[in-house]
């Protein structure tokens, strides 16, 4: 499972695009050691971990560009490109996404805005689709017979793809990706059933970012390899 160490301080990075499109120096590069972009001279590459749904794959030397600093946009070689949702908001219970302030839909819509872009590539077009944004409550005990406690567990779920198309709407390259939150820590994920609203809604942000942070990283990591060169201005 993909450590959370530093999920806290995406959170914070991610707010910081969202609030503003900053600029980023082209001298930093991804380290995954530390999950951030630090300058070039710093960065140390160390094995990654495994995903849960994503095994990672050793790549040979070559076979995949820098990742775009943060705070850059990574530009599609197209003439225009839409957000878009197919994810219907619930209404009703067991789903709690609904109830916050900002909606995890709005948040995912707001990091690709600043995120992706086009470099005005005629006759090519671009879909960013949000699938699924979702945050469900599960009622779960714990303890033994003599000291069960009921205590809520929620667990995310986004999905999303982004296509690539022509004139006359074909597919001319596509990636989707996926994330949930059922293999983080209890800590992140579970609160007593008698915490107050306060204490959700910040379980529940939390919770978001954390799910954001893991899918920007698959889906910006799968845009590096070379089958994408086509499509992305390097």
């Amino acid at each position: 499972m993909m450590s959370f160490k530093y999920s806290r301080f995406f959170v914070l990075t991610v707010c910081t695009l969202i609030a503003a499109g900053c600029s980023s120096d082209p001298t930093y590069r991804y380290d995954p050691q530390t999950q951030n972009y630090v300058p070039a001279q710093q960065a140390q590459y160390n094995q990654p971990q495994a995903y849960s749904e994503t095994p990672y794959v050793q790549r040979a030397p070559g076979d995949s560009h820098p990742l775009v600093p943060l705070g850059k946009k990574i530009r599609l070689k197209a003439e225009d490109i839409k957000f878009i949702s197919s994810y219907n908001l619930p209404t009703r219970a067991p789903n709690v996404d609904q109830l916050m302030l900002v909606y995890p839909e709005q948040i995912i819509h707001k990091w690709a805005v600043n995120r992706f872009g086009v470099d005005r590539t005629p006759d090519r077009h671009v879909r960013f689709l949000i699938i699924d944004a979702s945050i469900v409550e599960e009622r779960i005990y714990t303890g033994g017979s003599l000291n069960k406690s009921a205590k809520h567990k929620y667990v995310g779920r986004f999905e999303v793809s982004l296509q690539i198309t022509d004139n006359e709407g074909r597919v001319l390259s596509e990636t989707r990706k996926a994330v949930d939150s059922r293999d983080f820590p209890d800590t992140y994920t579970v609160i007593d059933q008698e915490a107050s609203l306060e204490a959700r809604e910040k379980l529940w942000i939390g919770l978001t970012y954390d799910l954001l942070k893991q899918l920007s990283i698959q889906l910006e990591e799968e845009l590096s390899t070379q089958s994408f060169n086509e499509f992305i201005e390097r």
